[in-house]
């Protein structure tokens, strides 16, 4: 199969699998896909640790405890938090573990369903409330009480020092955004081993609470008793991932590297997931090609983190890798590798990826489904886009945004706003700014102007939404399209944020096909300070001074473009073959050895002269 898509700007190099990403102005139209950074739950205690060094790769070999980082400001101190049964509790601090609480302080417990016997003897394993607590998470409709319920009846029969069931209360608490009481309950506990930290450091990362990890970690080493395992890293490194603190994660690394501790799945992935989260892709793939026993959950954090950051084809060949070593593909590997094929139009590859889908009834992971509308779509082919999204049984906000999105920017502004209209009526969705994007734009390719403006004046009375700069530049250009310069002009000027270098290319582009010069030299004066180094504003400024009749000027635009040093970026165009995507340069030679491919491109341009075409040169 051959399939042909082109560009104006550079492309990169691919290979066979993958998938594709929105355009700029609409990048967060398919959710990002969930991190594949899990933290398990058991690993081996290591041994000592080692010293830190912030730039250069950890050394392997043993050494002294590395300083640890500079802390951050301390926050402020944690709630206070009290005990009861109120919908929406605020547990006190516990009762002393020598002690325990009279009756009158136990808020009531819930009468058994069988009332054989009156007396509270001895309760069953049924009976006590490690069974609740013995979950990782609450039910999703348990009643908040149950927890300090839970936690009053351990005091009552005296397993308040026991350590799975107080562990296990860590948890609930923090499930339910209390990390007060988690904290309480963690100070409680008498001897503290590696579970109890890793336990209340999850606590903390669960809520966001990322500062109050790194800082709990910091009092671990410093007191000595208790050694980090391999879980308590990950957990770590996800804290460092979430918050950005490239500091502290390298010591992380160093520190495992001085304990003697091996790099596995685990911690790799999590290193892997916090480097890529920093931006360091070439420090994640060290860690990933230093991984031993790489599971899924390894190569899916290096294919995402190859996929969110543009390395789209480093992706893509990363996942044949990934079949070649014999590990099967789950639901977050095709959402990074489907994100990735969105971005370089691999359609024959993501269509393979549907089928796979398909087959193992991935349709109903919205993140799934999401990635194959928005892949179908952003590689025009809309037919199956609908296709997929109609089959999806799970669609949330993300799902409708990749559709609408990606009918606008296929030039189909009617059926978009159809959907918009349709999705407005599906109950507890509510369009945010990203849908907004959508329906500007698919205004603009149905010549709605009328309609966007509704639209974007009702963006904050009606809907909430606070307009971006992605918003007003979509306003921009359809009036510029309209040739209303001068209105576009004063909306430009009243503009709160920055303007953007795309907001004013499209009145640019208007300034030239309207030759409106008197408007086009303003622009021309802010976007050259905007973006320097893009040829597009140098040649499109001298064809505006040329088509009126300024050819000094307009060679003043050419010269200080070479004085730049600005070189004009040469047309793309990709073309899929046999699942792998090739790229073609404008001006270059024969590339990939593909001579039938310019004997067949010949043949076309003789046919177009045949029917008369004449190229526009103006638009080059």
């Amino acid at each position: 199969m051959i399939r042909i898509s082109s560009s104006p700007a550079t492309a990169s190099a691919s290979s066979s699998y993958g998938p594709t990403s929105p355009p700029s102005s609409c990048r967060n139209a398919a959710p990002s896909p969930p991190s594949s950074n899990s933290t398990p739950t058991s690993s081996t205690t290591p041994t000592v640790p080692p010293s830190l060094t912030t730039t250069s790769s950890p050394s392997s070999s043993p050494s002294s405890p590395p300083p640890l980082p500079p802390l951050q400001p301390t926050p402020p101190p944690l709630p206070p938090t009290t005990l009861s049964c109120s919908s929406h509790p605020t547990p006190p601090p516990p009762p002393s573990p020598t002690t325990s609480p009279s009756a009158s302080s136990l808020p009531p417990v819930p009468t058994p369903r069988s009332a054989s016997s009156s007396k509270c003897s001895a309760p069953t394993s049924a009976q006590t409330p490690t069974r609740f607590l013995s979950s990782s998470s609450p039910p999703p409709d348990a009643p908040r009480h149950l927890s300090p319920v839970a936690h009053a009846l351990l005091e009552k029969i005296d397993l308040n020092s026991h350590d799975h069931t107080v562990h296990s209360l860590i948890t609930i608490y923090s499930y339910l955004d209390d990390p007060g009481a988690a904290r309480k309950v963690f100070n409680g506990i008498p001897s503290r081993d590696v579970v109890s930290w890793n336990a209340m450091m999850k606590a903390y990362g669960r809520v966001g609470m990322n500062g109050e990890v790194g800082r709990m970690l910091r009092d671990m080493v410093k007191d000595g008793a208790v050694v980090p395992n391999a879980v308590t890293l990950a957990v770590v490194l996800a804290a460092c991932r979430d918050e950005g603190d490239l500091v502290l994660g390298r010591w992380v690394e160093e520190w495992s590297k001085s304990a003697g501790m091996e790099t596995d799945s685990l911690v790799g992935s999590a290193l892997v997931g916090m480097y890529e989260k920093c931006g360091e892709i070439a420090e994640a793939r060290r860690v990933f090609d230093s991984i031993i026993d790489k599971d899924v959950v390894a190569w899916n954090a290096m294919i995402t983190g190859y996929a969110q950051n543009g390395m789209s084809n480093e992706a893509i060949s990363l996942f044949h890798n990934m079949k070649k070593a014999g590990v099967c593909p789950d639901k977050i590997t095709l959402a990074g590798v489907l994100s990735a094929c969105s971005a370089v139009g691999a359609l024959e590859l993501g269509s393979e990826l549907d089928g796979y889908a398909s087959c193992r009834g991935l349709y109903n992971n919205v993140y799934v489904g999401t990635a194959l509308v928005d892949m179908y779509a952003k590689c025009g082919d809309l037919d199956k886009a609908i296709e997929v999204f109609r089959k999806m049984r799970c669609k949330n906000v993300a799902s409708w945004n990749a559709l609408i999105c990606g009918l606008a920017f296929n030039g189909q502004g009617d059926e978009a706003i159809q959907h918009f209209e349709l999705m407005r009526n599906e109950d507890g969705l509510k369009p945010d700014d990203i849908t907004f994007i959508g329906v500007l734009s698919a205004c603009v390719h149905a010549g709605l102007v009328k309609d966007g403006k509704r639209w974007f004046n009702s963006l904050t009375s009606e809907f909430q939404i606070i307009p971006k700069i992605e918003h007003y530049s979509c306003m921009v250009d359809p009036l510029a399209r309209s040739g209303h310069l001068e209105e576009v002009w004063d909306f430009i000027e009243k503009i709160p944020d920055k303007v953007d270098a795309v907001m004013l290319g499209a009145l640019l582009a208007a300034c030239r096909k309207c030759k409106n010069v008197e408007i086009g030299e303003r622009v021309i004066n802010r976007i050259i300070q905007l973006e320097p180094t893009n040829s597009w504003n140098y040649v499109v400024s001298s064809k505006i001074y040329a088509s009126s009749g300024r050819l000094d000027d307009s060679a003043k635009m050419r010269g200080l473009m070479r004085e730049r040093g600005v070189n004009k970026t040469p047309g793309c165009s990709w073309v899929e073959i046999s699942g792998k995507v090739l790229e073609f340069y404008a001006g270059d030679e024969p590339q990939h050895g593909a001579d039938d491919m310019y004997q067949v491109l010949d043949l076309l341009v003789d046919e177009m002269r045949l029917e008369g075409y004449v190229p526009n040169l103006d638009v080059v």
